[in-house]
């Protein structure tokens, strides 16, 4: 009884299958260039601005880890009495 009753809401829960038809290789390649052609492109304008606040924020992020890396060998160096 009790399996049946599992086996009900599970049947139950699940959905049916999408049955999608093959398309052609042409009709896929027809639907590839109408999504393609819904693509918005950024303009050089803001590749150039995007790509130069990465370097920015790649630059910080190294000072930070150079700082805290220091601290934390000069703290090691305290600690095992090398310093």
């Amino acid at each position: 009884m009790v399996d049946v009753t599992k086996k009900a809401v599970i049947e139950a829960d699940a959905e049916a299958p999408v049955v999608r038809r093959r398309a052609s290789p042409m009709q896929f390649l027809q639907e590839v260039r109408r999504e393609a052609s819904k693509i918005t492109w950024p303009s050089w304008k803001e590749t150039w601005l995007t790509t130069v606040m990465v370097f920015i924020m790649v630059a910080l992020t190294m000072v930070f880890f150079f700082f805290v890396d220091s601290v934390l060998a000069y703290g090691e160096r305290l600690l095992i009495g090398a310093a």
